[in-house]
């Protein structure tokens, strides 16, 4: 009987742990949006098949996964900061966009004042992206917003960093390891490059709507923007940056200073492509430039038109490289046919595909027929 009570008082201390241990994991799941999460959201919008398909036949799925909104550049912005526009939780069908430019809660470490994107929207609205008053609504709708460019991107280390705990750890005499840990996270994801997308990812962006030509017609752009994409895949950059490079320049590399958003047409004199700016922006690159190196076409075009001295090299490189090809194709099948004449075997055995010698007999009974 005594046994008996062992093996149950074990039984039950056993569940009592197991109870205790899942009660521990899913305290620790929750804990990590907590700071965000002020109104519980996430006691719906933890499901991973929350949605919904709207009247166009799209499936939107409303899921956050707090593991992964964690190690976002957002983790510490409560839902409502964002989605101002609910007022009672639970709330009604949203109808409203986020508006990327309110004034934040979080104070920002350095400046002691609440965080807010209004810069940034201001360089927008001044950019060629912007929705204009005279757009009509066609275009407006067409325009990319924030949110076509910018989701809510997880923090990204450099490949070849050096580990935190290594780097900072004379902070860690003073700072508390977690924020210091984040703070550094933040400052790589965003000094590396001038920006933290691919030059890959940028292009494959940009082409989203410029190498839309109904769409770009709608703001009756010129032939020359019409084909941007086309040509710039067509050019030394763009041929580098789909062999992989990450050093090439891409479109964000010649259109845009550091302020990223900074986009105008090429006839602004805010723009980096505008002719008194163009030096300058291609020294970002290139140590030395000049007004003959400035003036090569970053966007080649083969067309006659407007462009006859790289229309005629074009088609010379191409009778160059055919004739070239074609001429050595030609030249294996005479030697081909040489050879069979003169009764040599066509063999493919030990590395070679000729053995054998010329036949003196058929030789000279072929030399005396031609004579004949």
């Amino acid at each position: 009987m005594a046994r008996l009570r062992d093996l149950n008082s074990l039984k039950i201390i056993g569940t009592i742990s197991t109870f205790f241990v899942l009660i521990c994991v899913l305290l620790s799941i929750s804990s990590y949006a907590r700071a965000a999460d002020e109104d519980n959201c996430l006691m719906c919008h933890k499901y991973r098949f929350l949605g919904r398909i709207d009247e166009n036949g799209n499936r939107i799925n409303y899921n956050v996964d707090p593991r992964i909104f964690n190690d976002t550049v957002h983790r510490t912005i409560a839902c409502r900061e964002c989605h101002n526009y609910i007022k009672k939780i639970p709330h009604d069908p949203v109808t409203e966009q986020v508006n990327c430019g309110t004034l934040c809660h979080v104070i920002t470490p350095f400046s002691k004042e609440r965080f807010s994107h209004q810069h940034i929207i201001e360089i927008y609205n001044s950019s060629v992206h912007a929705p204009k008053p005279d757009d009509s609504p066609k275009q407006k709708e067409a325009k990319p917003g924030c949110k076509f460019c910018h989701l809510n991107p997880i923090y990204s280390l450099p490949k070849h960093n050096i580990p935190y705990d290594v780097s900072l750890r004379r902070c860690l005499n003073c700072h508390q390891q977690k924020g210091v840990t984040q703070a550094y996270k933040h400052i790589t994801h965003r000094i590396r490059r001038k920006t933290s997308r691919s030059s890959q990812e940028i292009v494959a962006l940009c082409a989203k709507c410029h190498a839309d030509k109904e769409l770009m017609e709608r703001f009756k752009v010129s032939q020359e923007a019409l084909t941007a994409v086309e040509t710039y895949k067509r050019s030394i950059h763009g041929e580098s940056v789909t062999l992989g490079s990450q050093e090439t320049a891409d479109c964000i590399s010649c259109h845009a200073s550091n302020k990223l958003h900074d986009i105008y047409k090429k006839d602004d004199r805010r723009a980096t492509i505008f002719s008194k700016n163009i030096n300058k922006t291609c020294q970002q690159c290139h140590e030395q430039t000049n007004r003959w190196f400035v003036e090569i076409a970053v966007h080649p075009r083969s067309e006659g038109a407007g462009n006859p001295i790289v229309y005629f090299i074009s088609i010379s490189l191409r009778f160059a490289l055919y004739g070239t090809v074609f001429g050595l194709v030609g030249l294996m099948l005479l030697e081909t046919y040489g050879r069979k004449r003169k009764g040599i075997k066509f063999l493919l055995r030990h590395g070679t595909s000729w053995r054998g010698k010329a036949t003196p007999e058929k030789s000279k009974q072929k030399i005396q027929k031609n004579n004949n």
